[in-house]
């Protein structure tokens, strides 16, 4: 067989593989690749289609190492994006966003790449950029509705609440049979105050979805946060028959959880969220649930039981607002346990990884708050008093702030000062004022 012959059969091999591989014939496929390239080692498409079948079985590592092959033969961009993606699957997002622009210099900028690239920025909590990469997704093809949900996401999390709305809209629009608008939508008008239009629009998504488990939940939790507590808690129970309760069965849970706290019933509510830790698997993890049990524990000044929560969220290690939450309410336990040695240890070590954190995400004011908390906690004031004003110029008006101050002037004896930052907070959020009780 000459040479011409010999790359022929390797290229139909290949495309014979990529079929099997499509159909999901895996050890089929991986014979047709191993043949490809004992005929002929110089054909680009055998390790790139090796890299696709090691993609599909989650094996990224390998994946990595035949697309490395196929870039020594020949540097396409196509290539490039899709070693970009192998790293990015396997936890290097860093070095996946490296071989992305390396395709755009390649000329390969297709939606799914700006898409990945988002999502690897995302990873890295760079939500700047990531909307960026997501919106030329978006640009590229208008009509991807995975996209819009993205960027909705980052957009909520970049409190651009308004450009939010404005693409649920759209989305409402373009894909009206999707969950993902409606829900979204409903926890956009919550969060801006509209009760009433949150649960207008949440009751007529329930009626055009009736069997939708998941939009009861979201009318559910309108309903409840309107106050109509055993309204909820009867419809909790009518949505425990509807025939997909089991696939939402956690939120209704914890929502059941919440409830009970907001009437009292701590026991139930402890009881709730240790039903949703039950339901975890070696996939899953609850933080969520496990955040709201740290701190029914900490209301109840069970702080032993407050610290084992906060250390299993540590222990995670998932860098997530329940993580930075955990790192400073396991020492506050530590020192209202009266360990005060290992309490400070473990102030100073929170105020460090905050200090890390803050450095990466200037943003971050809620990580600047647990820093200053910290440093009022391990009794330096001023270093906290100063990092405070700070976070005001670059954050505005923001409640916690104020009383952050008034405890710190609580603490030095500066009781005047201390009720004139409670004003102040109480000013921006009314409903703080219930929490404290004002010095005369």
């Amino acid at each position: 067989m000459d040479t011409n012959e010999i790359r022929l059969e390797a290229l139909d091999l290949n495309q014979q593989g990529a079929l099997l591989l499509k159909n999901g014939n895996i050890t089929e496929a991986q014979a047709k690749f191993d043949k490809a390239i004992e005929l002929d080692p110089m054909v680009m498409e055998s390790y790139k289609n090796y890299g696709d079948l090691c993609m599909e079985t989650q094996k990224y590592s390998d994946a990595k190492n035949y697309y490395k092959k196929a870039l020594l033969i020949d540097k396409r961009g196509e290539l490039y994006f899709l070693y970009g993606n192998a790293c990015f699957m396997n936890d290097n997002p860093h070095e996946g966003i490296e071989n992305y622009n390396l395709a755009i210099t390649n000329g390969y900028d297709s939606e799914d790449m700006m898409f990945f690239m988002g999502m690897a920025y995302e990873h890295l909590n760079d939500d700047q950029m990531a909307l960026r990469y997501i919106q030329k997704a978006c640009m590229k093809n208008p009509s991807r509705p995975d996209f819009k949900i993205k960027k909705i996401s980052v957009m909520l999390r970049l409190n651009m609440l308004e450009n939010a709305e404005e693409t649920v809209d759209e989305l409402l629009k373009d894909s009206p049979e999707l969950f993902d608008g409606y829900h979204i939508k409903t926890q956009l008008l919550l969060s801006k105050g509209k009760l009433e239009d949150a649960e207008l629009f949440a009751k007529n998504a329930c009626d055009r979805f009736p069997d939708d488990a998941d939009l009861m939940y979201d009318y559910i939790r309108c309903i409840t946060a309107a106050q109509r507590l055993d309204e909820a808690l009867n419809l909790i129970q009518k949505a425990k028959k509807m025939e997909y309760f089991e696939q939402s069965k956690r939120n209704f849970i914890l929502l059941e959880a919440q409830i009970a706290a907001e009437k009292g019933d701590m026991q139930a509510a402890v009881n709730g969220c240790n039903e949703c830790k039950a339901l975890e698997n070696g996939a899953y993890f609850d933080g969520e649930a496990r955040f709201m049990l740290m701190n029914l524990y900490l209301a109840e000044k069970t702080f032993d039981k407050a610290s084992e929560e906060a250390g299993q969220l540590i222990d995670k290690e998932l860098e997530d607002n329940y993580y930075y939450a955990a790192l400073y309410y396991r020492a506050f336990c530590m020192q209202q346990m009266g360990k005060t040695e290992q309490a400070a240890s473990l102030f100073k070590e929170a105020a460090s990884i905050y200090r890390v954190v803050t450095l990466k995400r200037p943003e971050a004011v809620d990580i600047y708050l647990y820093r200053a908390m910290c440093m009022r906690d391990l009794n330096d004031n001023n270093k906290a008093l100063e990092l405070l004003d700070f976070v005001e110029n670059i954050a505005g008006e923001v409640a916690e702030i104020h009383t952050l101050r008034a405890d710190i002037y609580k603490k030095i004896g500066k009781m005047a000062l201390s009720n004139e930052e409670l004003e102040k907070a109480f000013a921006i959020k009314p409903e703080l004022k219930s929490g404290y009780a004002k010095e005369e």
